[in-house]
């Protein structure tokens, strides 16, 4: 009989928690942009930087950590992470170059033409999901090689950091200005880390203590204040310090879910992170346009920047998770989740496990671990 596996609540809150801080860090730069002199912004601006080598490194390094058992598998059995993710990928994009086409109005038989050149440079936010695709790939193609020889080589990719945003610059940007290959380069080596040394990250909860997380936390906000203070070295690589991140992360979230409250949190909200992730960018954009637009005159108010990015992220979450909640049990949850024929294998897992008396399908969610 197949039943579910057990969640594991610390990269439950390790997901939940870092896609908050994704729509955070965005709606501080919808604010930072039309008040970057005024300091309350400021010091927003200067956090989102001390938790930028945190932010995304961590989230793939826990997405890699979930893929290591689909990596394993034959094709047939990953579709939900091949075919699955090119379906998202596919959607969502349309979806929000459709909102850009109509608030920036470029015309849509240019925007129909352009379409194929941004998705393949990942030019929008949904660059994550386009990152997840190539790197389940590329694992899934190498998983032959030693690991630590794969591992090396996008080590030295993250390392050069400022020759591949040139390269960026010298090619892809003359596809579209807005890609975002330099993430899914520099990006791939925390991927690879989760999905091949799993069992090594998981090793570091048994040592998590409040005082390790606290000495680990002191050179990395140091860090981020400095490079906030000098943009000179913005494009420079971070990755000592990601991977410092990344122990301080892993330990604070299992000694965290150790309380109900913060457990709790994770696994709700670690469970809906896709919409959470995706539903954002077109409510962003319109966002963008109107305080563009219009640049209005309270968003100088300091008390006004205090809360604003509190705010956003609030209601661009709740937004989120009400279309969810709304879709999920009609044709609307084709938002999130791909069509039975793109997946097949889930169908057959779920029919398998009722044919064999399980009241509980498998959780194909985290069916990795």
């Amino acid at each position: 009989m197949q039943t579910a596996r057990p969640r594991i609540e610390w990269m439950d809150l390790v997901k939940g928690s870092t896609v908050l801080i994704v729509v955070l860090f965005h709606s501080v730069n919808q604010m930072e942009s039309i008040t970057k002199d005024d300091s309350v912004s400021a010091v927003w601006f200067t956090s989102m930087n001390v938790l930028e080598p945190m932010r995304m490194p961590l989230f793939f390094m826990v997405s890699g950590m979930l893929a290591a058992g689909a990596i394993a598998r034959p094709w047939r059995m990953s579709r939900r992470r091949t075919y699955g993710m090119t379906y998202l990928y596919l959607l969502w994009s349309a979806i929000f170059f459709t909102v850009v086409a109509f608030y920036v109005n470029t015309g849509w038989v240019a925007a129909i033409t352009q379409f194929p050149g941004r998705l393949l440079v990942g030019s929008s936010g949904y660059w994550y999901l386009y990152a997840l695709l190539l790197y389940f790939i590329v694992a899934k193609l190498l998983r032959r090689y030693p690991a630590w020889i794969i591992v090396a080589i996008a080590v030295g990719l993250n390392l050069l950091r400022p020759s591949v945003a040139q390269w960026n610059r010298d090619f892809m940007i003359d596809i579209d200005g807005g890609s975002m290959m330099t993430s899914i380069v520099t990006n791939l080596v925390f991927f690879l880390i989760g999905a091949y040394y799993k069992e090594l990250l998981t090793q570091i909860t048994r040592w998590a203590s409040w005082l390790w997380v606290a000495a680990l936390l002191v050179p990395v906000v140091a860090y981020g204040i400095w490079r906030s203070a000098n943009p000179s070295t913005w494009e420079q690589t971070y990755f000592p310090i990601s991977l410092i991140w990344i122990v301080a992360g892993v330990m604070a979230a299992y000694l965290l879910v150790q309380w109900e409250a913060p457990r709790r949190f994770g696994v709700f909200f670690g469970a809906r992170t896709l919409p959470i992730f995706v539903v954002q960018f077109p409510l962003l954009m319109c966002l963008s346009s109107y305080l563009h637009n219009n640049d209005p005159e309270f968003m100088h108010n300091p008390i006004v920047q205090l809360l604003f990015p509190i705010v956003m992220t609030s209601l661009l979450v709740a937004a989120a998770l009400l279309l969810y909640w709304v879709t999920r049990n009609n044709v609307g949850r084709y938002l999130f989740e791909a069509p039975a024929w793109a997946v097949r294998e889930q169908s057959a897992r779920k029919r398998m496990a009722l044919e064999q008396g399980s009241s509980n399908p498998l959780d194909l969610s985290q069916s990795s671990r």
